[in-house]
């Protein structure tokens, strides 16, 4: 992989320019201390415990003013896919793996943004794209399910993986992977439309084109299989075992079926980002009232995460990642941070004998 030390170089001047997005100094400083409180993951993401401004600041950043945020996406997602392909540059035939899955945030509230029931979920449902190459992690886009009438989840993912650059396209071996929930024939074709391979998980009752009523569970691992319903390209078929559950999954490339099974698993990358995302970078903690205010909440998170991955290395975990990147990316807000703890305990050195005093080094 490219220098850790350029990766850092690279979050830096990601972070400026998102900064530099909205023209007021005043939004500004809020943008960066939101995205500083994003990146700090010891603290829950609610607005009045961001540094440097309020509450009320913050909340007129997300939900009011009227900074460009469809620029901060362009700008996040070039720097993503620009990370890529430096990191695969002189690889020959990269592979370059596209994870699609649905995720839901429940949420109580009746007054938020694209809340709906869905698979028994009262909530927002994100549709997301999470590209993976190497130790490269990216969430590269999304899409609000917005329920029956709007288009499906299949559709949305469509959507985003057709906005991967023809560039990438070129560059990597490009292969989705997906959860059976995306098992669909238009799924299926979209992707092999795109000219991407694909290992899609399968529900044990899909049919196959077999004389008779024959399911993938009736055939047996690694085995080349037409589905009923999509028989234009002959798949192969992996079974996976996971204690008492068995779990099947397609292949667009004739491959062994083990081989099949270890590609579908790295669907699993998806799973851990959702987890990060909700737990570590507050995507759950959403709770602002406009659609305008989600969209700007997710960019964030994605944002936060993003630069992480960009700071990381093999030794640190995501915490101290994130930790790396908020004092590369965002230094004059981290000193800012540090001086406000340290005259916060002005009174206590006081008492002990210390005077304190902070002055700017002359470079």
């Amino acid at each position: 992989m490219w220098n850790l030390k350029l990766r850092g170089e690279r979050a830096s001047i990601l972070a400026d320019a998102l900064l530099s997005v909205p023209t007021s100094p005043y939004q500004q400083r809020s943008l960066e201390a939101a995205l500083g409180l994003f990146l700090d993951l010891k603290t829950k993401k609610a607005l009045h415990r961001a540094h440097t401004v309020s509450a009320s600041a913050l909340s007129r950043l997300l939900n009011v003013y009227e900074w460009d945020t469809s620029a901060c996406w362009a700008t996040l997602v070039q720097a993503q896919w620009d990370a890529l392909l430096r990191a695969a540059r002189r690889k020959h035939h990269p592979r370059l793996r596209l994870c699609v899955d649905l995720t839901s945030i429940p949420k109580t509230g009746r007054e938020l943004p694209f809340v709906r029931v869905y698979h028994e979920v009262y909530g927002i449902h994100l549709v997301v794209l999470y590209a993976v190459y190497g130790d490269l992690k990216f969430p590269v886009g999304y899409r609000v399910y917005r329920g029956k009438g709007t288009p499906s989840p299949v559709r949305l993912a469509l959507e985003l993986l057709a906005t991967v650059p023809a560039e990438v396209s070129r560059r990597f071996d490009v292969w989705v992977l997906a959860d059976s929930g995306f098992e669909s024939s238009a799924f299926l074709q979209g992707v092999r439309d795109l000219g991407f391979e694909f290992v899609v998980g399968v529900r044990s009752t899909r049919r196959t084109d077999h004389p008779g009523h024959v399911t993938v569970e009736d055939c047996e691992h690694g085995s080349w299989v037409n589905l009923a319903n999509w028989p234009w390209d002959t798949l192969t078929l992996a079974r996976i075992h996971r204690g008492e559950r068995t779990f099947f999954s397609v292949a667009s490339q004739l491959l062994p079926g083990d081989e099949v099974a270890r590609e579908g698993a790295r669907r699993w990358a998806i799973e851990s980002f959702f987890k990060e995302a909700k737990h570590s970078f507050g995507l759950n903690r959403f709770a602002l009232r406009t659609a305008q205010g989600l969209d700007r909440w997710v960019l964030l998170v994605f944002a936060a995460f993003t630069l992480s991955m960009l700071c990381r290395a093999d030794t640190l975990s995501l915490e101290q990642a994130a930790e790396v990147a908020a004092r590369v990316a965002l230094p004059l807000l981290v000193v800012q941070r540090l001086a406000v703890q340290v005259w916060r305990e002005e009174e206590f050195l006081r008492q002990h004998g210390y005077s304190l005093t902070l002055s700017r080094c002359k470079t």
